[in-house]
C-alpha cells in the first residue's frame, strides 16, 4: 500500500515539475495589439517635429508599452531614442491613439509591445 501512494506521489510530482519546462506555443488563433482604426490612425496622431522637418532631419524611435486585456496603454518607456522630440512626439501619438488589445483564442489578453516609430524627411 506504502509502494503505490509513494509511486503516485512520485508521479504527480514529475508532471507537475515537467509543466515547468514546457515552453508556451503561439496558435494561429493569437493577434498583437492594434490601433482602432488601423495603423493609419497612428500615423495621423504622430507629428514631425517642425523644426526637424526644417532642418531635414531623419530619426527613429523604438517604444515598448503595454496594452492590457481592455486596451489601455501602460509602463510605457522608449527602447531606442532618437532624441528628445522625437521621442516626445512617439510617446504623444501612442498615448493619443486608442488601442484593442491581443487577442488570443478569442480571448483579449494582456502583452508587451515594441512598435518603431520612423521619422523620415522626405523631398
Amino acid at each position: 500500500m506504502f509502494g503505490i501512494k509513494l509511486i503516485t506521489v512520485s508521479l504527480y510530482i514529475f508532471l507537475n515539475v515537467s509543466l515547468l519546462f514546457a515552453e508556451p506555443t503561439i496558435t494561429s488563433n493569437c493577434c498583437t495589439p492594434k490601433p482602432v482604426g488601423g495603423m493609419e490612425v497612428l500615423a495621423e496622431n504622430t507629428n514631425y517635429p517642425m523644426w526637424a522637418k526644417n532642418e531635414k532631419i531623419s530619426s527613429g524611435v523604438v517604444l515598448n508599452f503595454r496594452v492590457d486585456q481592455s486596451g489601455a496603454v501602460s509602463d510605457l518607456h522608449v527602447s531606442e531614442s532618437g532624441g528628445p522630440v522625437f521621442d516626445k512626439s512617439a510617446i504623444e501619438a501612442v498615448l493619443n491613439t486608442e488601442w484593442s488589445p491581443a487577442m488570443q483564442n478569442g480571448m483579449p489578453v494582456a502583452v508587451t509591445y515594441e512598435l518603431p516609430f520612423e521619422f523620415k524627411y522626405n523631398k
